[in-house]
Parts: C-alpha cells; structure tokens; sequence
C-alpha cells in the first residue's frame, strides 16, 4: 500500500470515526475542535451511525444515533 492509499479504505474511515468519537467522550476535544464545534466530531458521529459496530458504540458512549432508514443493514445509502 502506497501512502496515497491511506484512507481509501472503510475501515479506515470507520477508525478514524471510532476513534474521533472517543477522544469527544466525556467533554473531550481533539486538534479539529474550534471554538464553533467540530465539524470532525459530527462526520465522526453520521459514519459510525453507519455501521451496526458503530451504532453499537454509539449507544454505549450515549450519544445520540441520527435516524436515517438507509443505514439500516441491507439497505442501500
């Protein structure tokens, strides 16, 4: 794998999601974070929801799981 090929993945994106998610758990924040919010954190939040391991963590953190039909397995996005 080149290093232009970092990211291209899905799981790369869920573990860059998983693990934005947990650096916001309990008021935390991470380099992407201003003053207005993070715009990292609530695309962090849209791909996990994505996903039924995501959705899973999700709920364990206690945040909030948008609703979106389509994310449901077996459904297309």
């Amino acid at each position: 794998m080149t290093g232009t090929d970092d990211g291209d993945r899905p799981v790369d994106c869920f573990e860059s999601a998983r693990n934005t998610v947990l650096q916001h758990r309990d008021g935390g924040t991470c380099f992407h974070c201003q003053t207005g919010g993070c715009g990292q954190h609530a695309w962090a939040i849209e791909e996990l929801a994505r996903h039924p391991g995501g959705r899973k963590l999700l709920r364990q953190l206690g945040f909030p799981i948008p609703s979106d039909e389509s994310t449901e397995e077996g459904q297309p996005r």
